[in-house]
Formats: C-alpha cells, sequence, structure tokens
C-alpha cells in the first residue's frame, strides 16, 4: 500500500467533508433533497464507503455492484443524469485538489512518482466507476416476479 493510499485512508473524513462543502452542496440533488431527514448521513455513508472501499481495492465485483446500484437508485430517484455524473467527477476533482493541498502543506510527504502513479489509478477507478454508474442508471428495471 502506498504512503498516498495510507493517507487518504487515515483521512478519508476529511476529504469526504471536503468533497460535499465545497462540491455536493452545488448539486440539484442536494438541492432537491438536504431537508429531507436522514438523507445527508446516508449520503456521506455511502460516499464514505464506497471510497474506503475502492481504496482497499476489495473484489472488482462488489464495487462493480455497489457503483451499478447508485446507478440505479439514482435513476429511482429521478435525478437528473448529468448532475449525478457532474457530482462523480466533482469527487474525484475534490479528491486530487485534496491530494495536493496536503502535498503543497507538506502533510503529504512523498515522491511526486508516487503522487503521479496514485493519481493514475485513481483515474482508472473515476472512470470505471462512471462507466458503472451510466449502465446502472441505464439498466431497465427488472420486472417483479412472482
Amino acid at each position: 500500500m502506498t504512503f498516498v493510499i495510507r493517507f487518504l485512508e487515515e483521512h478519508s473524513d476529511e476529504l469526504i467533508n471536503y468533497w460535499f462543502s465545497t462540491y455536493y452542496v452545488k448539486s440539484k440533488e442536494y438541492q432537491e433533497r438536504k431537508y429531507i431527514p436522514g438523507y445527508l448521513n446516508a449520503q456521506y455513508s455511502e460516499a464514505k464507503r464506497l471510497f474506503v472501499q475502492s481504496l482497499k481495492k476489495c473484489s472488482t465485483e462488489d464495487i462493480t455492484a455497489s457503483v451499478r446500484n447508485i446507478g440505479e437508485d439514482r435513476r429511482d430517484m429521478n435525478i437528473d443524469f448529468e448532475d449525478m455524473l457532474v457530482s462523480h467527477f466533482d469527487f474525484y476533482t475534490a479528491l486530487m485538489e485534496f491530494i495536493t493541498i496536503h502535498h503543497d502543506k507538506k502533510n503529504l510527504n512523498c515522491s511526486v512518482k508516487e503522487i503521479f502513479t496514485t493519481l493514475l489509478e485513481l483515474r482508472r477507478i473515476e472512470t470505471s466507476s462512471a462507466l458503472e454508474l451510466y449502465k446502472g442508471y441505464t439498466l431497465e428495471p427488472s420486472s417483479t416476479r412472482f
């Protein structure tokens, strides 16, 4: 496990708070649901669980299923497709900013090579998870069988 990944795991709450306060609060999803009891806590928990899961490189099937389910959930909640994708990409933008901020502050003291290697891996995760969101959002709802 790289130093950057370990740092992100140790500071995952700080990262999620940064994303939430910098980006998520500007989303249509947030504006439409911010007063629903328990929704913000659930959104925070979902983001943290998926983030930590992706860092630990749990089985690809687990991550794929989780992200695809989020796509299905957002479709069922009538979340705008574009808003869902922008929120996803904003999360990864916040992640890259978070790494940069902490590297600049010398809180994340590692080689530039290690940072770039980690950023490339995070971009792979971002791309594959965006595809899974799309698949989940565009799946035909399954019919109920008795």
